[in-house]
């Protein structure tokens, strides 16, 4: 199957995942024995990356703190840290490493309770874990549906940690809303936008550097969507978290680069990302964008952008990663031609 087409049937793989996580993993945490914190994270291999996301996810949504580090850099540095009735969350990779299930095992010995995340139900870890929570995403590890569905699954297993451990609060029911419309906003903006995303791939193709700058919920999708456009032979590309794109902008953002600027409405961080783009301005660096409607600030001062539907942030940076893999898909084909 083209790549195109696995991005096609995104909003349908999606739409089961996250119907079988919301059958699946609110009871699932309730068998948890949760105390005080920290959670550990750990992200094995190119999903390393992924389990610090789903820290971040964890400390915003649920408010425990967080220790997330790759599995390899914990397996070595980090295993006096694990304590009797410590929480282990382990994000499964293709072709696990021996330190998986060596910490894996570690974790268990040492009274832990460990919880693997994982697409693939045969996967060692899956069988060795305490608790599993798997995501309804078939096929190749590396496709653009794994990646997204893996995302989402993530931001809502903090969600629903979040409604057992916590307190109802105002605006939760807002935040669950978008994650049961996003199947639908994805179908949504792949019927309408093509023509705006493939102009954006064009002009990614065709500049020889480019930064993609965010912050919170989104930065994990600007690392994911650097890592897929790497690809071009022709773009030299980096992702960069927005505080440290304002104090070394002169390295990123120069008079014919690129800068693609990921935010949203309900950003917290949004007022970090628009004087990013000012700076960007400033330094001659033609600015792109990817938010929605409402970001009007970011919207207006851009060359080029696409807008999306306005969500709530965990939901709406998993239609970013949606948008930026479909991006990444475009451009190399604009490339080659």
């Amino acid at each position: 199957m083209g790549y195109r087409q696995q991005i096609h049937e995104i909003p349908a793989t999606l739409g089961v995942t996250l119907e079988k996580a919301r059958a699946e993993y609110g009871a699932a945490l309730r068998m948890i024995r949760w105390g005080d914190g920290p959670v550990y994270v750990c992200g094995a291999g190119n999903r390393a990356a992924l389990g610090l996301a789903a820290g971040s996810a964890f400390e915003s949504l649920v408010g425990l703190p967080v220790v997330a580090r790759p599995v390899e850099f914990f397996q070595t540095y980090g295993l006096a840290l694990l304590q009797r009735r410590s929480v282990l969350l382990m994000i499964a990779g293709p072709g696990e490493s021996p330190e998986v299930q060596n910490l894996a095992l570690t974790a268990q010995e040492r009274g832990c309770a460990t919880i693997a995340f994982s697409n693939a139900p045969e996967s060692p870890l899956v069988k060795l874990a305490n608790h599993v929570f798997l995501v309804r995403a078939e096929g190749d590890a590396e496709s653009p549906a794994a990646a997204v569905c893996m995302h989402a699954a993530l931001n809502f297993l903090a969600f629903e940690a979040r409604r057992v451990l916590r307190k109802p609060q105002p605006g939760w029911e807002l935040v669950e809303k978008d994650f049961d419309r996003l199947p639908e906003r994805l179908d949504w903006v792949f019927t309408q936008l093509p023509s705006v995303v493939r102009a954006v791939a064009s002009e990614l193709a065709h500049v020889p550097r480019l930064s993609i700058v965010a912050a919170g919920f989104s930065h994990y999708p600007a690392w994911q969507a650097a890592r897929r456009l790497r690809s071009l032979s022709s773009l030299q590309v980096v992702d960069v978290e927005a505080s440290e794109f304002l104090h070394a902008h002169t390295s990123f953002a120069r008079r014919g680069d690129a800068v693609l600027l990921l935010s949203g409405s309900h950003s917290k961080l949004k007022k970090l990302v628009h004087r990013c783009a000012a700076q960007a301005r400033a330094n001659g660096a033609r600015v792109l964008t990817l938010t929605d409607s409402n970001d009007r600030d970011l919207v207006d001062g851009s060359d080029l952008g696409i807008l999306v539907p306005a969500l709530q942030e965990p939901p709406a940076s998993t239609l970013t990663m949606f948008m930026l893999e479909w991006l990444a898909v475009e451009a190399l084909r604009a490339e080659t031609k």
